[in-house]
Protein backbone atom coordinates (compact mmCIF):
# COMPACT_ATOMS: atom_id res chain seq x y z
CA UNK A 1 0.00 0.00 0.00
CA UNK A 2 1.72 3.40 -1.08
CA UNK A 3 1.14 6.66 -1.81
CA UNK A 4 0.90 8.12 -5.52
CA UNK A 5 0.39 11.40 -7.34
CA UNK A 6 -2.28 12.45 -9.57
CA UNK A 7 -1.05 15.13 -11.34
CA UNK A 8 -3.94 16.17 -13.78
CA UNK A 9 -7.26 13.96 -14.86
CA UNK A 10 -8.41 12.21 -18.00
CA UNK A 11 -9.28 14.75 -20.96
CA UNK A 12 -11.42 12.36 -22.39
CA UNK A 13 -14.00 10.16 -20.56
CA UNK A 14 -16.64 9.36 -22.39
CA UNK A 15 -17.89 6.68 -25.02
CA UNK A 16 -16.32 6.94 -28.62
CA UNK A 17 -20.01 7.21 -29.67
CA UNK A 18 -20.58 10.63 -27.58
CA UNK A 19 -18.65 13.91 -27.81
CA UNK A 20 -15.61 14.13 -25.95
CA UNK A 21 -15.58 15.53 -22.43
CA UNK A 22 -12.71 16.02 -19.90
CA UNK A 23 -13.46 14.34 -16.54
CA UNK A 24 -13.45 17.92 -14.65
CA UNK A 25 -15.87 18.88 -17.52
CA UNK A 26 -18.07 15.73 -16.10
CA UNK A 27 -17.95 16.70 -12.83
CA UNK A 28 -18.49 19.51 -13.06
CA UNK A 29 -22.08 18.91 -14.91
CA UNK A 30 -22.78 15.90 -12.70
CA UNK A 31 -22.84 18.64 -9.59
CA UNK A 32 -24.61 20.74 -11.24
CA UNK A 33 -27.03 18.44 -11.95
CA UNK A 34 -26.49 16.29 -8.39
CA UNK A 35 -28.95 18.98 -6.23
CA UNK A 36 -32.23 18.85 -8.11
CA UNK A 37 -32.62 14.54 -8.75
CA UNK A 38 -35.02 12.89 -6.62
CA UNK A 39 -32.36 9.75 -6.09
CA UNK A 40 -29.17 11.00 -5.52
CA UNK A 41 -27.74 7.41 -4.89
CA UNK A 42 -28.85 6.07 -8.28
CA UNK A 43 -28.51 9.47 -10.34
CA UNK A 44 -24.36 9.30 -9.01
CA UNK A 45 -23.98 5.45 -10.01
CA UNK A 46 -25.62 6.02 -13.18
CA UNK A 47 -23.29 8.53 -14.05
CA UNK A 48 -20.09 6.83 -12.84
CA UNK A 49 -21.17 3.43 -14.68
CA UNK A 50 -21.27 5.98 -18.19
CA UNK A 51 -18.04 6.71 -18.14
CA UNK A 52 -16.04 5.13 -20.37
CA UNK A 53 -13.89 2.94 -17.77
CA UNK A 54 -10.96 2.10 -20.22
CA UNK A 55 -10.24 5.79 -20.75
CA UNK A 56 -9.90 6.27 -16.79
CA UNK A 57 -8.21 3.29 -16.61
CA UNK A 58 -5.59 3.89 -19.02
CA UNK A 59 -4.27 7.05 -17.49
CA UNK A 60 -4.67 5.32 -13.58
CA UNK A 61 -2.27 2.61 -14.41
CA UNK A 62 0.70 4.73 -15.54
CA UNK A 63 -0.15 7.18 -11.88
CA UNK A 64 0.08 3.65 -9.99
CA UNK A 65 2.30 1.84 -11.97
CA UNK A 66 0.25 -0.64 -12.91
CA UNK A 67 0.22 -2.05 -8.90
CA UNK A 68 -3.02 -2.41 -6.99
CA UNK A 69 -3.87 0.66 -4.68
CA UNK A 70 -4.47 -1.89 -1.62
CA UNK A 71 -2.26 -5.11 -2.49
CA UNK A 72 0.16 -4.10 -4.60
CA UNK A 73 -0.29 -6.86 -7.38
CA UNK A 74 -0.17 -6.45 -10.80
CA UNK A 75 -3.06 -5.26 -12.70
CA UNK A 76 -3.21 -4.66 -16.44
CA UNK A 77 -5.96 -4.88 -18.62
CA UNK A 78 -8.12 -8.32 -18.82
CA UNK A 79 -10.84 -10.52 -17.54
CA UNK A 80 -12.06 -9.46 -15.69
CA UNK A 81 -10.60 -5.61 -15.42
CA UNK A 82 -9.40 -4.01 -12.72
CA UNK A 83 -11.71 -2.68 -10.46
CA UNK A 84 -12.24 1.48 -10.26
CA UNK A 85 -12.43 2.00 -6.66
CA UNK A 86 -13.87 5.15 -4.19
CA UNK A 87 -11.65 5.24 -2.05
CA UNK A 88 -15.04 7.14 0.16
CA UNK A 89 -17.67 4.90 -1.07
CA UNK A 90 -19.57 6.11 -3.52
CA UNK A 91 -22.71 5.26 -1.97
CA UNK A 92 -21.84 7.59 1.25
CA UNK A 93 -20.17 10.35 -0.40
CA UNK A 94 -22.18 11.28 -3.48
CA UNK A 95 -20.43 14.61 -4.48
CA UNK A 96 -17.12 12.48 -4.76
CA UNK A 97 -18.58 10.25 -7.45
CA UNK A 98 -16.43 11.68 -10.44
CA UNK A 99 -13.52 13.55 -8.24
CA UNK A 100 -10.56 12.28 -9.70
CA UNK A 101 -8.61 12.14 -6.53
CA UNK A 102 -10.80 9.88 -4.92
CA UNK A 103 -10.74 7.09 -8.19
CA UNK A 104 -8.01 4.23 -7.44
CA UNK A 105 -7.51 1.19 -9.37
CA UNK A 106 -7.81 -1.90 -7.57
CA UNK A 107 -7.50 -5.30 -8.26
CA UNK A 108 -10.22 -7.56 -8.93
CA UNK A 109 -9.60 -10.32 -6.66
CA UNK A 110 -12.80 -11.45 -4.92
CA UNK A 111 -11.54 -11.68 -1.06
CA UNK A 112 -9.49 -8.65 -0.83
CA UNK A 113 -8.72 -5.11 -1.67
CA UNK A 114 -11.81 -2.85 -2.98
CA UNK A 115 -14.25 -6.58 -3.24
CA UNK A 116 -13.57 -7.15 0.13
CA UNK A 117 -14.20 -3.30 1.08
CA UNK A 118 -17.50 -2.61 -0.75
CA UNK A 119 -19.05 0.10 0.44
CA UNK A 120 -17.50 0.20 4.18
CA UNK A 121 -15.45 3.30 4.99
CA UNK A 122 -12.53 3.64 6.24
CA UNK A 123 -13.51 5.72 9.10
CA UNK A 124 -13.03 5.64 13.10
CA UNK A 125 -15.74 8.02 14.46
CA UNK A 126 -17.54 10.43 12.67
CA UNK A 127 -14.26 12.63 11.34
CA UNK A 128 -10.98 10.54 11.20
CA UNK A 129 -11.46 9.09 7.42
CA UNK A 130 -8.24 7.78 6.88
CA UNK A 131 -6.60 9.99 4.06
CA UNK A 132 -6.46 9.49 -0.04
CA UNK A 133 -3.22 8.14 -0.95
CA UNK A 134 -2.44 11.43 -2.85
CA UNK A 135 -2.35 12.91 0.49
CA UNK A 136 -0.36 10.19 2.74
CA UNK A 137 2.57 7.99 1.71
CA UNK A 138 1.60 5.34 2.85
CA UNK A 139 5.12 3.14 2.45
CA UNK A 140 5.92 5.22 5.34
CA UNK A 141 3.30 4.69 8.19
CA UNK A 142 3.12 0.49 7.68
CA UNK A 143 5.91 -2.18 8.12
CA UNK A 144 5.82 -5.57 7.66
CA UNK A 145 6.15 -8.81 9.98
CA UNK A 146 9.02 -11.35 9.38
CA UNK A 147 6.09 -13.72 8.03
CA UNK A 148 4.48 -11.18 5.91
CA UNK A 149 1.84 -9.28 7.79
CA UNK A 150 1.27 -5.86 7.59
CA UNK A 151 0.53 -3.62 9.70
CA UNK A 152 0.19 0.04 11.12
CA UNK A 153 3.25 1.30 12.27
CA UNK A 154 3.38 2.32 16.45
CA UNK A 155 6.62 4.31 15.68
CA UNK A 156 4.78 6.99 13.20
CA UNK A 157 3.04 9.91 14.73
CA UNK A 158 -0.50 10.28 13.48
CA UNK A 159 -3.83 11.47 15.23
CA UNK A 160 -5.38 8.58 17.27
CA UNK A 161 -8.64 8.61 15.11
CA UNK A 162 -6.22 8.31 11.85
CA UNK A 163 -4.37 5.57 13.11
CA UNK A 164 -7.19 3.39 14.71
CA UNK A 165 -9.36 4.49 10.98
CA UNK A 166 -6.51 2.65 9.17
CA UNK A 167 -5.75 -0.40 11.42
CA UNK A 168 -9.41 -1.07 10.81
CA UNK A 169 -9.05 -0.53 6.84
CA UNK A 170 -5.73 -2.89 6.55
CA UNK A 171 -4.58 -4.32 10.11
CA UNK A 172 -6.47 -7.49 10.93
CA UNK A 173 -7.32 -7.31 15.12
CA UNK A 174 -9.87 -8.20 17.41
CA UNK A 175 -13.30 -6.89 18.89
CA UNK A 176 -13.35 -8.26 22.32
CA UNK A 177 -12.52 -11.94 22.10
CA UNK A 178 -13.50 -12.32 18.58
CA UNK A 179 -11.15 -11.99 15.91
CA UNK A 180 -11.70 -9.11 13.19
CA UNK A 181 -10.31 -9.14 9.72
CA UNK A 182 -9.45 -6.27 7.95
CA UNK A 183 -11.70 -3.83 5.72
CA UNK A 184 -9.81 -5.21 3.03
CA UNK A 185 -8.39 -8.07 4.19
CA UNK A 186 -4.37 -7.08 2.91
CA UNK A 187 -3.36 -10.09 5.56
CA UNK A 188 -5.26 -13.03 3.26
CA UNK A 189 -3.21 -15.91 3.40
CA UNK A 190 -2.51 -15.34 -0.40
CA UNK A 191 -0.92 -11.96 0.07
CA UNK A 192 1.24 -12.91 3.02
CA UNK A 193 2.74 -15.78 1.05
CA UNK A 194 3.12 -13.58 -1.93
CA UNK A 195 5.38 -11.08 0.51
CA UNK A 196 7.42 -13.69 2.08
CA UNK A 197 8.12 -14.66 -1.58
CA UNK A 198 8.81 -11.17 -2.56
CA UNK A 199 11.51 -10.07 -0.04
CA UNK A 200 12.61 -14.16 -0.33
CA UNK A 201 13.80 -12.85 -3.40
CA UNK A 202 15.66 -9.92 -2.25
CA UNK A 203 17.89 -12.06 -0.12
CA UNK A 204 18.56 -14.54 -2.34
CA UNK A 205 19.71 -11.98 -4.66
CA UNK A 206 21.66 -10.04 -2.07
CA UNK A 207 23.73 -14.00 -1.29
CA UNK A 208 24.21 -14.00 -4.81
CA UNK A 209 25.76 -10.77 -5.72
CA UNK A 210 27.61 -10.20 -2.35
CA UNK A 211 30.40 -11.45 -1.02
CA UNK A 212 29.23 -13.53 2.65
CA UNK A 213 25.88 -12.86 1.09
CA UNK A 214 25.89 -8.80 2.87
CA UNK A 215 25.32 -5.62 1.12
CA UNK A 216 26.48 -2.52 2.68
CA UNK A 217 23.84 0.52 3.68
CA UNK A 218 24.47 2.15 0.63
CA UNK A 219 24.24 -1.06 -1.73
CA UNK A 220 21.45 -2.11 0.11
CA UNK A 221 19.47 1.47 -1.13
CA UNK A 222 21.01 1.39 -4.25
CA UNK A 223 19.22 -1.73 -4.91
CA UNK A 224 15.85 -0.01 -2.77
CA UNK A 225 16.56 3.36 -6.12
CA UNK A 226 16.31 0.85 -8.71
CA UNK A 227 13.16 -0.70 -7.50
CA UNK A 228 11.21 2.74 -7.42
CA UNK A 229 12.92 3.80 -10.76
CA UNK A 230 11.19 0.67 -12.26
CA UNK A 231 8.37 1.09 -14.39
CA UNK A 232 5.84 -0.63 -13.62
CA UNK A 233 6.67 -1.29 -10.25
CA UNK A 234 7.51 -4.52 -9.28
CA UNK A 235 4.68 -6.35 -7.07
CA UNK A 236 5.08 -5.94 -3.57
CA UNK A 237 7.91 -3.31 -3.68
CA UNK A 238 6.94 -2.25 -0.31
CA UNK A 239 7.90 -5.05 1.43
CA UNK A 240 10.79 -5.76 -0.97
CA UNK A 241 12.16 -2.02 0.06
CA UNK A 242 11.00 -2.44 3.68
CA UNK A 243 13.32 -5.61 3.78
CA UNK A 244 16.47 -4.27 2.30
CA UNK A 245 16.34 -1.21 4.34
CA UNK A 246 16.11 -3.43 7.46
CA UNK A 247 18.21 -6.67 6.68
CA UNK A 248 20.71 -7.38 9.00
CA UNK A 249 24.11 -6.52 8.48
Amino acid sequence: MRGISKPRPPTDVRPDCQPSASLREAEDEYLTRLPAVPDEASFARSEFDGLAKQKLRAVMYREQHSLCIYCERRIAEGHPAPRIDHWYPLSRERRLALHWRNLYLSCAKSETCDSAKADHPFRWGADSHVPWPVDLRYEDVVGFTSDGRIYVRADVTMADAIRRALELAIADGTDGDRPRRSIVNLNHPALVKARVAAARGERKRMERDFENGTATRNEREQRVSELLGRRPLPEFVSIRVWWLRRMPT
